[in-house]
């Protein structure tokens, strides 16, 4: 059965676009296709496309999807191919390392015309500057609710009486074990990307996606500052020791921050409850972490809420100038030609 899974590349934050693109796929990729163009080209289709058919052929993917457009892609890989494809334009511009041993360029430019955009030169222009300021206050206000969420954390802190982090970690340690013969000796590898994202759409997630079939699932309750964060990265670090290979989700709003982390061949996964995101549905033993302070931090929290949805709102205005700008460009593109090229590289993917 074809596993298909689904997470993001990069993240809209408090701290502008943060990129986790050298993750997608590892270092022992056989093959890496850059797609080039501007928006509108038809890269996410192109990558959709790919995906189907591979897939058809039994082979697993993975979906990276747009934190800018949630239903748009941004890279597709078949690990076990080796093989993934790139949108390496801005905001996660990518060149190529190993220019033709392993990465390939896809210049979609080369079926637009140049006549046709130049004509439109000046909207093009214009678009693209009313995009720019829209991002620039979904950031500013994505800044501002991590300042109030680190004032909340601080808070936390404070009134926590002892750093019970330890005590409360020992259970999910005691799960993954000490290393397997299989593993001894060998230090697990890291993955880092966002299962989650700050998008037009609002918080999109794909988390419980991501551990639904798996045996144990524990799950991490508490406000900011009570002591979720160390225990993730306790427990990574335990993971890492016993030989398992860890993906490592990170918070969309404060990216420097861990949210979720899984061990895929072993099945568990520690994520974090938060208040974009209740963790009901998942079967598993809850952990909490520090006191109810919900009460003492209201005032706080709405305002939190308030500058997140002011910041979909800038984003959701940047996606709408953004469609405008792709119509421009979709206008000039012989997507006959294209979708040709296209069923090249799939032959090519294939072989």
């Amino acid at each position: 059965m074809v596993q298909t899974r689904h997470f993001f590349a990069g993240s809209n934050s408090g701290k502008g676009f943060y990129s986790l693109f050298d993750n997608i796929i590892g270092s022992d990729a056989k093959r890496v296709y850059l797609l080039k163009g501007g928006p509108g080209t038809g890269k996410s289709s192109f990558m959709r496309y790919i995906a189907s058919a591979v897939g058809e052929q039994g082979y697993d993917r993975e979906f990276f999807f747009c934190s800018s457009d949630s239903g748009a892609l941004d890279a597709v890989s078949f690990p076990k191919l080796g093989i993934a494809l790139l949108d390496a334009t801005a905001p996660h511009a990518i060149d190529a390392m190993l220019p033709g041993c392993r990465d390939q360029l896809i210049a979609l430019g080369d079926f637009w015309s140049a006549k046709a955009l130049e004509a439109k030169r000046d909207e093009i222009i214009k678009g693209g500057q009313i995009k720019q300021a829209h991002f620039a206050a979904a950031f500013r206000y994505f800044a501002a609710a991590l300042a109030v969420e680190e004032n909340i954390g601080a808070r936390n802190r404070e009134k926590r009486v002892k750093d019970n982090s330890v005590e409360q970690t020992r259970e999910i340690v005691e799960r993954i074990g000490p290393a397997s013969s299989e593993h001894e000796g060998k230090t697990g590898k890291v993955r880092h990307l966002f299962a989650s994202a700050l998008t037009p759409e609002g918080y999109v997630s794909h988390i419980q996606s991501l551990v639904q079939d798996f045996s144990s699932v524990f799950v991490l309750q508490g406000g900011p500052g009570t002591g979720k964060g160390e225990c993730l990265s306790t427990v990574l670090r335990h993971a890492q020791a016993a030989g398992y290979d860890v993906e490592a989700f990170h918070y969309p709003l404060d990216p420097l921050k861990l949210l979720h982390m899984i061990i895929p061949n072993a099945k568990i996964a520690v994520v974090s409850e938060t208040s974009l995101e209740a963790m009901e549905e998942l079967v598993g033993p809850r952990i909490q972490f520090g006191p109810d302070e919900s009460k003492a931090n209201a005032g706080d929290h709405k305002l939190w809420e308030e500058l997140l949805q002011k910041g979909f709102g800038a984003l959701l205005e940047a996606q709408s100038s953004h469609i405008h700008i792709e119509e421009y460009y979709a206008q000039a593109m012989d997507f006959t030609a294209l979708d040709a090229y296209r069923d090249e590289i799939l032959a090519e993917i294939l072989s």
